[in-house]
């Protein structure tokens, strides 16, 4: 039952961040994994980061802290298209805004390969595809 539910919040949280892609060219609040900022170009579905990253990388999100930020990194392929039969990984940051790549709830290391970073903070989400070297 906690696969499912975190499985449909994972779910959940992917069609937010597709439905909330912003227009003007910025993210709803900024996010840094290894030291790169997330940048979005207007007309694409998700921002990128330009180089890959390492599977323990520090993330950054500029949003408040005193809330949880909930973050679903999810297996794509090169097209940024969610892998059939991956489980998102989740990280939970609790009165903080800064976590790791490797602070996963279940404690697996991220594989290399596409990723999709979907970080949900103040009613807000941020969705970052990007590589693991």
């Amino acid at each position: 039952m906690k696969t499912f539910l975190l499985t449909a919040l994972s779910f959940l949280t992917l069609g937010l961040a597709a439905s909330r892609a912003q227009d003007d060219g910025s993210l709803p609040f900024p996010v840094s994994v290894g030291g790169q900022a997330a940048t979005y170009k207007k007309g694409e579905p998700f921002a990128k980061l330009a180089k890959p990253v390492k599977n323990d990388a520090p993330i950054d999100v500029t949003a408040k802290a005193d809330q949880m930020i909930i973050i679903n990194v999810h297996k794509t392929d090169a097209k940024g298209a969610p892998v059939a039969g991956a489980q998102p990984a989740i990280i939970l940051l609790q009165n903080t805004n800064k976590g790791s790549l490797a602070g996963t709830m279940d404690k697996q290391k991220l594989a290399a390969g596409d990723y999709l970073l979907s970080v949900v903070a103040e009613g807000k989400t941020s969705s970052i595809l990007f590589k693991i070297e």
